[in-house]
């Protein structure tokens, strides 16, 4: 089965697992990585592009000026809250 950004479905390359996360590289959406609890509740939630996007855009906010070269952004659980 081929690779899909949670975020928009669309293809996508999955990249290095780090701890408890997994790492994607989407044309549209960019480097980030998800949270594997993110993945385990979404089997009973369905969440929206939206959601994923605002999830994203979360997870931007909390990394440093500058840590986005070093790290990726990671969306954990919260962020849809």
């Amino acid at each position: 089965m081929a690779t899909v950004c949670p975020i928009c479905k669309c293809p996508a390359q999955e990249v290095s697992r780090t701890g408890d996360a997994t790492g994607f590289h989407c044309p549209a959406h960019g480097d980030f990585k998800v949270a594997d609890t993110v993945f385990a509740e979404e089997e009973g939630v369905e969440y929206t592009r939206e959601e994923w996007e605002a999830a994203l855009d979360k997870a931007k906010q909390r990394m440093e000026p500058g840590e986005e070269e070093e790290n990726w952004p990671l969306i954990v659980t919260d962020d849809f809250y």
